[in-house]
């Protein structure tokens, strides 16, 4: 499969233009009447990309897309006046954040619709738990198993392996802190979960199906009237 090419306008951080050609990039851009230095060229090397960066400046930013989605050139231009962290708490230089900018806004600029926020989720949450067995590896478990770990967290990897964060979440309010899982810790996780979120979620006018067994009792009764209705009239 040939490389994917991708031009972002940087004033709209919209995607105009997509080819497995550079040179069919630069003259539709011309075309278009502007130059390459109004976008960001991209590249799709159909590589495999864990992304680390989780806080700038003290705020979670973790595959966050009102974050990575903006232009950053002024954020780049001053690098070395902002505090970049990753998911361990180490410095990021430069160079990786370019990187990881590039694979990130590739990613989010090729969400397809809300299945597409879904699998979005899907493979960040299994990117997360990546991250999080690095953490686990690198830890000197004392007084506290990775196992008992494993067993506290099992339903919260289930939902982040489905892209269910609003709901592990919620789990990992309620989890009792340890030696491993502290406060500092758990809110972390929290912070990441709600950072990377793509999920438009539904609002109560958007919503297609309820899940609520009077509503659908009520629309059941609903249609045996109106067939009875309509019986009498043929009658």
């Amino acid at each position: 499969m040939a490389t994917q090419i991708y031009a972002i306008e940087k004033e709209t951080n919209l995607l105009r233009f997509k080819s497995d050609s550079i040179a069919t990039i630069i003259n539709a851009i011309e075309e278009f009447g502007k130059t390459e230095n109004d976008f960001y060229i991209l590249e799709d090397f159909n590589m495999k990309y864990v992304s680390r960066i989780t806080y700038v400046d003290g705020q979670c930013i973790y595959n966050n897309k009102d974050f990575w989605c903006t232009d950053l050139t002024e954020f780049l231009e001053n690098y070395n006046k902002h505090d970049v962290k990753d998911f361990l708490g180490q410095d990021v230089g430069k160079l990786r954040f370019e990187s990881e900018m590039l694979s990130n806004r590739n990613r989010l600029y090729n969400i397809d619709g809300i299945a597409g926020e879904v699998e979005y989720n899907i493979i960040i949450g299994n990117e997360f738990i990546a991250l999080f067995r690095e953490e686990c590896v690198k830890t000197d478990f004392v007084t506290i198993s990775p196992l008992e770990i494993a067993q506290k967290l099992s339903s919260v990897i289930g939902l982040v392996q489905t892209g269910s964060f609003r709901e592990a979440k919620v789990i990992l309010q309620s989890i009792e802190t340890d030696e491993f899982l502290t406060e500092e810790r758990l809110q972390k996780y929290i912070d990441m979960m709600d950072a990377a979120d793509a999920i438009d979620y539904a609002t109560e006018e958007e919503f297609f199906y309820k899940a609520d067994n009077e509503k659908i009792e009520d629309i059941k009764e609903t249609d045996v009237e109106d067939e009875v209705t309509l019986e009498q009239q043929d009658e």
